[in-house]
């Protein structure tokens, strides 16, 4: 198994005690709980974390492999994945105390002996995703503990025996379901490596033959996994990587669509991941550091750019991967360039902005996914500095309960409502009775301001058409929104933000925002608005549900309604001076004035530089003249004036 993964286990073991201390600690700490009969999941790349342990007693025989505490089956599928035997054997390795090889065995031999595959298992401690994942872990921590003794003879044929039957199980099970979900990929990763172990290279084949197929479906041509959940695209592409890993290791090759869909999704990887490598809450997706998974990428593929967007040095689990001996390479290697543009993966609706310190905003416009997608049609997330100032509210639980709905709908999200309705509605935990279509725009990213457009056919049945668009003014850490609500009759148009981890103050129709280490101002411009300062809830990781500020802006309006918001971020605890006004707009020749529904413009003073942007709603300019605002004049749907550009920098035509 060594050659299929960690070649030098003591040696990885050694360099992560001595530089990630901490997380070695917190290993031997995991392995103590188990001894004790107390469970904990909280891996790296844990699917679904648990915070709350639960204790089956001392004595291996009180375990309940089948239980679902808190009422919530996750937890009964991550015991039955079995990191638990994995967190034994480093702890074995961080210490050389023989007793966390001795629960690894008597654990191994307890499930072996009182798990066994029926039509009733195969639906929780055999679920196929479940097997797949076991079987790379128990093979894993076999690996760690080759030195220890406890692999005797007879145990590793009983753990043989049952791997063949998980092996079996595998092939068996793989229905439509699994050609296109992440299950697919997860429980074929551990078939692969079966059938390397077992010495079946039938197994490798179908595994191969299965994975390619799905990823040719699953993965669009931006390379986003068509879940639309960042961290799910993360599930899928490290059991790909590792595939692909275990291939290499053995001197095998797999189909080169598949290995150009692992590229893909690795570039798609590095766009969509926030500046620190950190993923965005969107759709079901933890607050969790990628750049381990780049820097395997970068190892995998050849690529020395994605190496830089990992963070230009290993991680532990890179050094369990690959060794001190790949790392040793990589150092010396010429650097690559880190992903510092703005990128659009339009495929997937999905726009990341990049600008100064490290600030970002997000924007999705596309299709729902799966059942792990939220009613979250132009959402927007907005950071600086390492910090999140609007952030989406995550996922916090898959049980299926009001929580779970809330943080579904629309106003868990940055996004627009209109008369108290959803333009999706959720239906359960995993599934919708009515889904908003969306509509994808233009995009433009240039060295000074990037423009995103979108919108969706939610409210058509009331005749309504909302859209937003977006300008980003790089350098001085400036957004524009812009939403409309164009139909007949008299509606409440609502927006919803939801801030990051600090404090927020409301003064009349500007809000200040503060965090740790940096800060935002959010000007609502504009008459007839009402601003609500609440609490929401707020989960970065899997059964963690945490309380954060959120505002809700409100106006109701008569056939044109529109708000016009204007957000600075700052990179420091200094309080934002940024000054914002709303322009009224005209032809420049004619001097015929238009009406908000036609363009609009706002002055904004940001660091002490005058920026005029202005946008143009529709097609306004029969003859030939220009559309004035502020002193200046161009041609164009929108466009930014300053300094630099006096005649227009031109974002969309």
């Amino acid at each position: 198994m060594q050659n299929f993964w960690c070649k030098n286990p003591q040696v990885a073991a050694e360099a992560v005690r001595c530089r990630w201390p901490k997380s070695a600690e917190h290993t031997i700490f995991i392995a103590d709980e188990i001894c004790r009969g107390r469970y904990l999941f909280q891996d790296h790349w844990e699917m679904e974390p648990t915070h709350t342990a639960v204790d089956f007693g001392a004595e291996i025989a009180g375990i309940d492999w089948a239980a679902v505490p808190f009422g919530d089956p996750e937890w009964l599928y991550a015991m039955n994945r079995h990191t638990s035997l994995v967190n034994l054997a480093k702890a074995w390795l961080y210490t050389g105390d023989d007793r966390y090889a001795r629960q690894f065995a008597a654990l191994l031999d307890d499930w072996i002996a009182r798990v066994p595959l029926t039509e009733e298992s195969a639906a929780n401690t055999w679920r196929s995703l479940e097997t797949g994942l076991r079987c790379e872990n128990w093979l894993r921590a076999a690996a760690l503990l080759a030195g220890s003794g406890v692999l005797t003879d007879e145990r590793r044929a009983r753990m043989d025996a049952s791997l063949t039957q998980h092996g079996e199980h595998l092939v068996r099970s793989y229905d439509t379901f699994h050609k296109l979900s992440n299950w697919g990929i997860l429980q074929d990763n551990g078939l692969y490596l079966l059938g390397l172990y077992l010495g079946r290279q039938d197994w490798c084949a179908l595994a191969a033959h299965r994975m390619d197929e799905n990823l040719h479906r699953s993965v669009f041509a931006d390379g986003s996994q068509w879940e639309q959940s960042p961290l799910y695209h993360c599930e899928v592409l490290h059991s790909a990587l590792n595939t692909l890993h275990y291939a290499q290791a053995a001197g095998q090759t797999l189909p080169d669509r598949m290995v150009e869909n692992i590229r893909r999704m690795c570039a798609a990887l590095a766009k969509w991941c926030k500046p620190n490598g950190e993923l965005l809450l969107q759709s079901d997706s933890d607050t969790v550091d990628t750049r381990d998974l780049l820097v395997l990428g970068a190892a995998l593929l050849d690529d020395a750019d994605l190496y830089a967007c990992g963070g230009g040095q290993f991680w532990e689990e890179n050094l369990w991967d690959l060794g001190i001996e790949t790392e040793a390479l990589w150092a010396a290697r010429p650097a690559g360039k880190q992903q510092t543009a703005s990128a659009a993966l339009p495929d997937s609706g999905n726009y990341m902005l990049r600008g100064a310190h490290e600030s970002f905003v997000h924007m999705h416009c596309g299709c729902l996914g799966s059942g792990h997608g939220h009613a979250d049609l132009l959402h927007i997330d907005a950071g600086i500095a390492g910090e999140d100032v609007l952030t989406d509210a995550g996922r916090y639980t898959y049980v299926n309960d009001p929580t779970r709905h809330a943080l579904k709908g629309p106003a868990a999200h940055n996004t627009t409502r209109v008369d108290g309705f959803d333009f999706s509605t959720c239906l359960d935990s995993w599934g919708y009775s009515a889904l908003a279509v969306p509509v994808k725009g233009e995009y433009r990213f240039t060295d000074t301001a990037d423009f995103v457009s979108g919108a969706h056919l939610g409210y058509l049945d009331k005749g309504l058409f909302t859209e937003r668009k977006l300008v980003f003014l790089k350098q001085q850490g400036v957004l524009l929104v812009f939403d409309r609500l164009v139909g007949k009759g008299t509606h409440t148009f609502e927006q919803s933000f939801h801030f990051g981890q600090g404090t927020l103050t409301l003064t009349g129709q500007t809000a200040h925002w503060q965090g740790k280490n940096a800060a935002a101002v959010l000007h609502c411009l504009g008459s007839g608005l009402t601003l609500t300062a609440h609490k929401a809830p707020l989960a970065t990781v899997y059964n963690w549900l945490e309380q954060t500020d959120a505002l809700t802006v409100q106006r109701t309006a008569t056939d044109d309604n529109w708000f016009v918001t204007a957000l600075q971020l700052k990179p420091d605890a200094a309080a934002p001076d940024m000054t914002a006004e709303l322009l009224p707009v005209r032809k420049l020749r004619l001097q015929t004035p238009l009406t908000d529904a036609e363009a609009q413009a706002v002055r904004l003073n940001a660091n002490g530089q005058e920026t005029v942007v202005l946008l143009c709603h529709g097609e306004v300019i029969s003859e030939v003249d220009l559309l004035a605002a502020g002193g200046y004049a161009a041609y164009g749907k929108a466009v930014v004036f300053d300094a630099d550009h006096p005649l227009g920098l031109c974002l969309a035509w």
